[in-house]
Order: C-alpha cells, then structure tokens, then sequence
C-alpha cells in the first residue's frame, strides 16, 4: 500500500477527490441528511416505497439502462438525491482530466483544467432546476474526447469499444445535449485524423470506427429509439402548441412565413444576451436564480437580464405578462426573462485559459509542435490547443443565438430548427475553457520551472482556489426541503390497501398538510380522488377540522353512508401512524356500497422492446467488464 500510495498519479488523484469532496461538501451543506433534498422543480424529489421494484420491472419491460440507474437498487434514491449531482461533477472533471492527460500534460494541469469544468456555473448549478438529464450525460460524455484520442493515436481495441458505450450511455436523458457534443466528439476525431495522419494506420482505424458504431447501437438501441420516436415528436408538439397558426391555415404562404418566424423564437428563446458574457467572470452582476426559494436566501437577488422566453401568445391564450403586468392578447409578441441557473465560469479559470492560448501561440512561435520535455516526464502537446480556440469562438457565436444572424446557419441544419436553448452552447464553451485552463497550467508549470520543487504545489493551491471559488457561487443556487414526511410510515396507505384498495379522498386543508399528505399516499401506492361527490370515492380521510366543519360528512356519518376504519396520528418525522380515538387527528372512513376496484391489468409488453432492452443490458456489462479487466492487467504490466 505504502507503495502504492506513492505513485504520482495516485497521490494527484487522492488529492484532487479530496479538494473536490470539500467543495461539494459545501455545495450541499443542510441538504445531505435523507430527510433534506435540494429543490429541484424537474426532476423527483421523493420516492415511492416500492421504486426499486418498479424500476427493475421497467427495466425487464425494455426500458433503458445505464450504469448510474443502480442507483435505484445499491443504497436507494433518497441516498443518491444530491449524490447524483455530486458524482456526475466528479465523473466530469476525471473525464476532462483523462484527456487532458493522455494530450501528455501534468498531473496539476490535467486535475486542474477537469477539476474547473466539473463545477463550473452553468455546468453545475442546473441541479437547482433539476435538469437531471444534463447530469447523467455528465457522468459519461466528458470522457469521449479521451477516447477519440487514444483511440486514433493508439488503435487499442477497448478504447474504441469504450467509446462506443460512452456515446450511448450519455444519450440516454437528453437528446438535445447529446447531440450537441457528439457533433463536437466528430468534429473532434476529425481534427485528430488530420493532426495524427502521417502515422495513422488507416485499416484499423476503420475497423475500429466500426467497432464504435456497434458497440453504440448494442447498448444504447432503446435510448436512441427513444430519442428518435419519442423526443423529436415531443418537441413537434411542443413547438405546434406554442403557435399561433391554426393547422388549416398551413398552407397558406403568409401563414408559413408566420409559423417558421414563430419556429424561430421558440427555438432562439433563451440565447445568451451579449451583456451576459461578463458574467463568465463576473458572478450574478444581473442577479442569479429567478425561483424565489433561491432569491429569497439572504444575499441572493433574482435575475433582472434578459435570458428568457420569447414567442408569440398562441390561440386561447393570454393575461398579464407576469414581469412587466401589461395585457397580452392571442399573438403578442412577448418577451419573459428567466432563468435557475448561474453563467459563471470562474475569474481564475478564465486567467488560465488566457494562458493557456498565450503558450500556444508561444509554441507556435518557436515552431514546436509540442514535445517540450523535463527530466521526469515529457511535456504537453499542444497541437489540440488551435482546436479549442476555434471550437471555442464558434459555440460562443452559437450561444449568442437569436442576438446574432450567425444562429441562422445553426436552424438551418437537420435537427437545428428543433433544439431549443441556444445558451445550452455555453456547456460547450465550459468545456473549451477547462481545457485551455489544463494548457494554461501547464505553461505556467514550464515557465516557473517544472524541476522547481514550489511550482506543482503552488499551482495546485491555485487549481484548488478555483475549485473553491466556484464552490461559493454554485452553494448560492441550494434550497433545501424536507422530505422526511415523505419518506415515513403511512398506516392510512397500509390500511387502504389491506381493505382491497381504492380512491381516497382527503378532506384536509392544504395549509394542514393536506398536500403532504396526498404526496405521501401516492408514494405509498394508494390512488387520491379530487371529490368525495365522485362514484369512485372509496376513502375519506378527514382530520379534525373536517370532521366538525364539513356538513356532508358529518351528515354521511350519521346516515351511516360511510363507517370509521382507522384513527392516525400525524407527524412530521414519523409520519402517520394509528392511534385510539381520544388521541385521533385524522380519521379514516369507507364509504359504505362503493366496491374495491378490479385489479390493474398490466399493459403488454413489447417484446421486441424487452429484447432489445436486455441486449443493451448485456451489452453494458461486458463492455464494462472487459474494461475492467484490461485495465487490471495494463496496471498488473506496469
């Protein structure tokens, strides 16, 4: 172990988990108890009791799978709540810091420029909105660009059957995103085709692009059905309710003109305002998070720029601009700005990505590809630096969206008139400044002097301020709510089902938990009813105030239209739990005649569906055994 511990890479390695541990520590600090969970409007929050096994039954029924939805089954969800946003910016950062280091930089640089992407402001703050599909591609798509590039300089058969799993399992929440940067992954090989041609051995590099394109279909076929017949449909729909023109008026040349002008504000709605650009180094200068349980943390105000919504009021619609209060009227013209999200990449790793293109224009002066070398190991090639400049000047223009025409080339291109979001680009851009920050660390190592025994140390506190820095901001984006109602026993939900099931009605007022309580019914399999005039009302659960105040009750009490079949207590932390009558603050009725509901038939299964869901399960796991296994031996070789 003594050994072990004194690798390089296992010390840096050590190092970077630990800063990073700290950092997120931080970020999430009040929400890492199971009862709190960070707000997170899209995505769960809280969970059914039997989710594992609803999770698992999806799975046997063709549902996709990736690596990271074990989860559901190793330690449970409420475990993984902020885990999963946590995991996926340390998984981000190793996947920057694995290209970085096969480009042959060090070990501060390469930790260093992934350590910054992981946390960076757009990147990471999204869990407040609980774009949980971003974070699953992060878990797994940074570490593509490592892959193209060892494989084509390589040639090394995991690393394109690798690739191929990565691509797939990045894909499996968020087309959009996916697409985005798998275009960049392509653009990327492309140039390493170019920069790597005159040693290429071009028959296995075939053969190993073809490898990518199987072992990517095998396990990811249900995600990119998916995707295909799922998504891009969604979006059609989506995009046809927020029109203005009616479906018989489609033909109409006016009328085309109008729907493809309104096609182009939906999808340039959220483009990166020109003035926002500031932001990148300057954090919240026009406010942050718009959700008010964000902005009304002291110290936090709501975002005043102008990233948001703009359309056209679709047919049916209108009322009140809720910013600005004037009248809209079924096709105005309205703009909405709104965001739940920071833009802010970090002072220190803009610093050193300047840096990092001063070094490479230094490089390309002295008219070295790279190849500087010190005694202990070699230097950074810099030939990918011009690739990341250039990548990232383009996705800035692409951000810009509706504020520049350049975004007409974007919505022009298949699929461009369906992705929405320009200012997804700036994820893009994130990932260009981490790596010309890793460049920009490795210049300042050569500079000061590599054999110098202050410089790594001194660039490390450096990489770890960053990381700090960032943490700061990303902690301002938390709001915490307690979940532990939720997740405590519900005796009025064991209670309903042994009596054969059926709709409950809860006659509880909202700001007496009633909305608690429906959530907590839900989550323990039991179906509410909005109505207790409705047939299908089998259950009323009243607390007190119902029960002396709602005259229909009472008056079915007493007809004997409904009986008593349970009397709760109720609390937070323990949730509700029987009780005698004296002690009762709800009460369980079934309302006499109306019978238990016949079981829920299961929908058939597709079994084309579940074949193909088992092979990219199977897939899955000999990819990742065969992985493991080969990195096992190399470490055994080494």
């Amino acid at each position: 172990m003594k050994e072990f511990l004194k690798r390089p890479a296992v010390r840096a390695f050590l190092v970077f988990t630990g800063v990073y541990a700290l950092a997120l520590l931080a970020i999430f600090w009040g929400a890492w108890s199971l009862d709190k969970v960070p707000v997170a409007p899209d995505c769960a929050t809280t969970f059914a009791v039997d989710d594992a096994a609803v999770w698992f039954r999806e799975v046997l029924c063709g549902k996709d799978f990736v690596p990271s939805d074990l989860m559901h089954v190793i330690g449970g969800m409420y475990v993984w709540v902020e885990l999963q946003f946590a995991l996926a910016a340390w998984l981000a950062a190793l996947g920057v810091a694995f290209y970085l280091r096969g480009r042959g930089l060090s070990f501060v640089a390469s930790f260093g420029g992934g350590a910054a992407f992981g946390l960076m402001g757009y990147c990471f703050t999204l869990f407040s909105a609980g774009h949980l599909g971003w974070f699953v591609w992060l878990m797994y798509g940074p570490f593509a660009f490592g892959l193209v590039d060892r494989g084509v300089r390589k040639g090394k058969w995991h690393n394109w059957t690798l690739l191929g799993a990565v691509l797939a399992w990045a894909s499996a929440r968020q087309s959009d995103l996916w697409l985005m940067f798998t275009v960049l992954t392509f653009t990327y090989g492309v140039w390493c085709l170019i920069r790597e041609r005159k040693t290429l051995r071009w028959g296995r590099l075939f053969i190993g692009v073809g490898v990518v394109a199987i072992v990517a279909l095998l396990v990811g076929m249900p995600q990119f059905g998916h995707a295909i017949f799922h998504d891009i449909a969604g979006r059609e729909k989506q995009i046809a309710s927020s029109s203005s023109v009616e479906a018989k008026s489609a033909e109409d040349p006016a009328a085309k003109e109008k729907a493809r002008t309104e096609r182009w504000l939906f999808c340039t709605s959220w483009s990166l305002p020109p003035e926002d650009t500031l932001e990148f180094a300057l954090a919240e200068i026009h406010g942050g998070s718009n959700d008010p349980r964000i902005h009304q943390k002291p110290g936090n105000k709501p975002y005043q720029g102008r990233l948001g919504q703009h359309g056209i009021v679709p047919p049916g619609s209108g009322g009140r601009h809720p910013i600005t209060g004037e009248h809209l009227k079924a096709g105005d013209e309205f703009w909405m700005p709104y965001r739940q999200h920071s833009l802010y990449f970090g002072f220190i790793t803009l610093i050193l990505a300047a840096l990092g293109c001063v070094g490479w224009v230094l490089e390309l002066k002295k008219g070295s590809s790279s190849k500087e070398t010190t005694s202990k190991e070699p230097g950074a090639d810099w030939r990918d630096a011009p690739f990341w400049i250039v990548a990232a000047v383009l996705v800035y223009l692409c951000a810009l969206g509706g504020f520049t025409p350049f975004y007409r080339l974007v919505f022009a291109l298949p699929f461009g008139d369906l992705v929405r979001c320009p200012v997804k680009f700036v994820h893009l851009l994130e990932l260009c400044a981490a790596v010309l920050a890793g460049y920009g660390l490795e210049f300042l190592r050569l500079r000061l002097g590599a054999g110098r025994a202050w410089v790594v140390p001194a660039l490390a506190i450096v990489a770890a301020l960053n990381v700090f820095d960032l943490a700061r901001v990303d902690a301002r984006y938390l709001a915490v709510q307690d979940v532990s109602f939720q997740r405590a026993k519900n005796t009025v939900a064991d209670d309903v089902l042994k009596l054969e099931g059926g709709k409950v009605f809860v006659a509880v007022a909202p700001q007496e938990g009633g909305q608690l309580i429906r959530d907590s019914l839900g989550l323990n399999r039991v179906e509410t009813t909005d109505s207790m005039e409705s047939p299908e009302t089998r259950f009323v659960l009243a607390n007190g105030t119902s029960l002396r105040n709602d005259q229909t009750l009472n008056e079915r009490m007493k007809s004997g239209a409904v009986k008593a079949v349970g009397m709760y207590t109720l609390s937070q932390k323990e949730g509700i739990l029987s009780t005698s009558k004296d002690r009762a603050a709800l009460a369980l009725f079934q309302v006499v005649g109306v019978p238990a509901p016949a079981p829920k038939s299961e929908p058939p299964v597709d079994g084309g569906k579940r074949a193909l869901g088992f092979l990219s399960i199977l897939s899955t796991f000999a990819v990742s055994a065969w992985t493991l296994v080969v990195c096992l031996q190399r470490r055994r070789a080494a």
